[in-house]
């Protein structure tokens, strides 16, 4: 699956390229990893991926994105998915692990969150890694959808991703639709229906179905219908 990732300078140590802008840069990751050492506080992990913000909004604000944290080594030698953080609640502890892609979920009980408990990192001291968040839609299931349903992670998207960028919110992209996954060649279709009409949209010779986001089919309360599944729903950033 495709990420949309989005980095942000928090003004902490080294600034790292990427996607939208510039990462936070924070000291601990190495090709080797090693045995867990303490590293920061749960309340600094949700800052330095700016995901505190999100988990401040109430659910309802919410509720149709996932957001997650990324990180990004500076070394180029590093793999991400060696690391791995550990959240340490008096004798509990719960891993967070991290995908080849740099991708990882800080959500934990919030009860332990109350407590701002510590956070142990398998990343040796001295190589630095760059920590933001990333955005995905999270879509029902099926394959018959009413226009929110479907498309409502758009403008919920954009309203969280701008509260969390705060004054950098002008150098962020703004997500205008959806991209559907297929596997590359299948004939995959949306059909949609509303009072002003009716289309229907292929997806491309790559398997890519593109649903732009338009007001007027939200307003009208469209209906859309899926020829099938797609393997995974992205959000389309401008």
């Amino acid at each position: 699956m495709k990420k949309i990732l989005f980095l942000l300078s928090l003004c902490v140590g080294l600034s790292t390229a990427a996607t939208a802008a510039t990462a936070t840069a924070v000291t601990g990751a190495t090709g080797a990893t090693g045995a867990d050492r303490d590293w920061v506080d749960y309340k600094h992990l949700l800052e330095i991926t700016r995901l505190d913000k999100f988990y401040a909004a109430p659910v309802a604000l919410r509720d149709k994105v996932r957001m997650y944290g990324t990180v990004k080594p500076n070394n180029a030698g590093i793999a991400p998915a060696g690391i791995v953080f550990t959240v340490v609640h008096g004798a509990e502890r719960k891993r967070i692990s991290v995908s080849a892609d740099g991708t990882f979920d800080p959500a934990i009980d919030p009860a332990w969150a109350k407590d701002n408990p510590k956070v142990l990192t398998n990343m040796p001291e001295g190589e630095k890694a760059g920590f933001s968040f990333g955005a995905a839609p999270l879509v029902p299931a099926g394959l018959q959808f009413d226009y929110q349903s479907l498309m409502g992670s758009v403008p919920q998207g954009n309203a969280l991703i701008k509260a969390q960028a705060g004054i950098m919110r002008f150098m962020m992209p703004t997500f205008v639709g959806l991209a559907l996954h297929y596997p590359r060649g299948e004939a995959a279709t949306a059909h949609i229906q509303s009072r002003q009409g009716e289309k229907t949209i292929s997806a491309d010779a790559n398997g890519v179905l593109r649903l732009m986001f338009e007001e007027s089919l939200l307003a009208a309360n469209a209906q859309v219908t899926l020829s099938q599944r797609p393997q995974s729903f992205d959000l389309i950033a401008d």
